[in-house]
């Protein structure tokens, strides 16, 4: 009699992850997205600072994800905090808290920039790339499900300036956080070593 086989666990391993992102992302956006400009880009730069310190050494899907999720979700709700300060301020208003919030989220990018680059030296745990590309799928869908709700309790005009704004403010955290985080990536590298000249089998 041939052996019954066994669950590969994997639809577990899919609920696990879910449920971390889900978890973190609702906890970091519900903070940050309620809080005033000042706490909110503070929250929202140490969260994406400590999930680059941690997630190298997280092994554990749960809590891995759920650190991500808190990231991506914290720096969505900065960016629907800063939309609505955008809108409601005149053009040269709030310098000072736009300055403040650009120079937080570079700086927090700079050191998770050179922390994943130290990470994919070492190796081990998460790479960096796969990293980026769960953040990037996770922030998609998170802006993807506000956008929806905004359109069911609002309707498709208030949804679509909604977007709008969201992806302003979106596009000026994102850029914000990743040039200084690839110049300190690029200048952290180690320098490539030039190969040895072989000796001439002739001689």
């Amino acid at each position: 009699m041939r052996p019954l086989p066994t669950p590969n666990g994997r639809p577990a391993l899919q609920l696990r992850r879910l449920a971390g992102g889900l978890l973190g992302a609702v906890l970091g956006y519900g903070l940050t997205s309620r809080l005033p400009e000042v706490p909110a880009t503070l929250l929202g730069a140490l969260a994406l600072g400590g999930t680059a310190q941690l997630s190298g050494r997280t092994v554990d899907p749960l809590r891995w994800w759920g650190l991500l999720g808190v990231a991506t979700g914290s720096v969505l709700g900065t960016a629907v905090m800063l939309a609505a300060k955008l809108q409601a301020s005149a053009p040269a208003g709030h310098l000072t808290g736009r300055a403040l919030t650009v120079g937080c989220f570079a700086l927090a990018g700079g050191l998770a920039g050179r922390r994943l680059s130290r990470d994919a030296l070492l190796g081990g745990g998460h790479p960096p790339r796969e990293l980026l590309r769960s953040a990037s799928a996770l922030t998609t869908g998170i802006f993807a499900v506000l956008v929806t709700l905004t359109f069911l309790y609002s309707g498709l005009d208030p949804a679509r300036a909604f977007s709008s704004r969201l992806s302003t403010a979106l596009t000026i955290l994102v850029t914000a956080i990743t040039v200084p985080g690839w110049l300190i990536h690029l200048l952290d590298r180690p320098p490539q070593r030039s190969p040895r000249p072989q000796p001439d089998a002739d001689r």
